[in-house]
């Protein structure tokens, strides 16, 4: 195991890149969350609509499996597809299956 002050100049050295447009996302993604965790509704303007890209952000998709599991994530991917004008072919069990074993 390493020690404390291994991982604090790990840590030091590691190269931070930062995005303003994530920073972005995130942000609205995590006032959301606090406004529904007060019983209020998510801080979005009609202007700030989140993108379909938003919506699939790793921080959405855990926010969504926390609140309601697999059904929450695939509504938020259900919405996702609406936003972008397509529609998934549902995939079977079976289907999954023998994809994944291929």
């Amino acid at each position: 195991m390493r020690s404390l002050r291994q991982i604090k100049k790990s840590i030091s050295h590691a190269r931070v890149e930062l995005k303003a447009e994530a920073d972005q996302v995130v942000l609205r993604h995590l006032l959301a969350e606090l406004a529904g965790a007060a019983g209020g509704t998510p801080p979005l303007h009609e202007s700030e609509t989140p993108s379909a890209a938003d919506l699939l952000t790793v921080g959405c998709l855990n926010a969504a499996f926390r609140r309601g599991g697999l059904e929450a994530v695939e509504r938020l991917c259900d919405v996702a597809a609406q936003r972008l004008g397509i529609c998934p072919r549902r995939v079977t069990v079976e289907e999954l299956i023998q994809e994944c074993s291929a």
